[in-house]
């Protein structure tokens, strides 16, 4: 993926994004942003999981993976969203659970560390052996936004208004399928991880 062309399509994400209240970080439904079609294992950024290790998202490679864009102390939004990725992880079989990789991304590196993901992570008793909270540097966060075509913008100093999206990874890293809104039925998106990954 082109440095350009990154920013520029993130130009217009992040400055084209509808202005929020500042008293929520995320009243707004946002329209899907058109994700590229490449592997977002292309990826090259390193990121520290809730953990404090190091990894890269093609470490994930080769199982299907959730992922999702937010921050560790939002009090509305993303509280929803990892009960959503719960919620679909309830559905699943102890197999497809067992191979299934679920990413939450800090958009607030300035705030969440490690400890704060993992903090935040903590009440849903997740299993830290496919859950992964990453912190990144803000040029990485924005390149993946982009890629995932979620939208963010920070409107006060504790607040940002986001695109509530869980998206699902192919095998390989490429979109197979995106989740819009709260509490929305995930019918859909099982089904779309339930799909045979498309042989090359």
């Amino acid at each position: 993926m082109k440095t350009t062309a990154i920013l520029t399509l993130s130009l217009t994400l992040t400055l084209g994004l509808p202005s929020a209240h500042a008293s929520s970080c995320c009243e707004h439904k946002e329209d899907a942003t058109a994700a590229t079609a490449e592997s977002v294992y292309q990826l090259d950024a390193t990121w520290t999981n809730q953990l404090g290790k190091p990894m890269t998202l093609a470490d994930l490679k080769g199982r299907p993976v959730l992922i999702t864009m937010g921050y560790a102390t939002c009090k509305f939004a993303c509280p929803r969203l990892a009960s959503d990725l719960v919620a679909i992880e309830k559905k699943l079989s102890a197999e497809e659970r067992e191979n299934l990789a679920i990413v939450f991304v800090s958009i607030d590196p300035a705030r969440d560390t490690p400890e704060q993901i993992k903090a935040f992570f903590d009440p849903y008793k997740v299993d830290p052996k496919r859950w992964f909270g990453l912190r990144g540097d803000e040029d990485a966060i924005l390149e993946l936004s982009v890629a995932l075509g979620i939208r963010y913008r920070k409107v006060n100093e504790t607040d940002f208004a986001h695109s509530n999206i869980i998206a699902l990874l192919s095998p390989s890293g490429e979109i197979a399928h995106r989740q819009e809104g709260l509490g929305t039925d995930p019918t859909d998106l099982i089904t779309a991880l339930r799909k045979p990954p498309v042989q090359p």
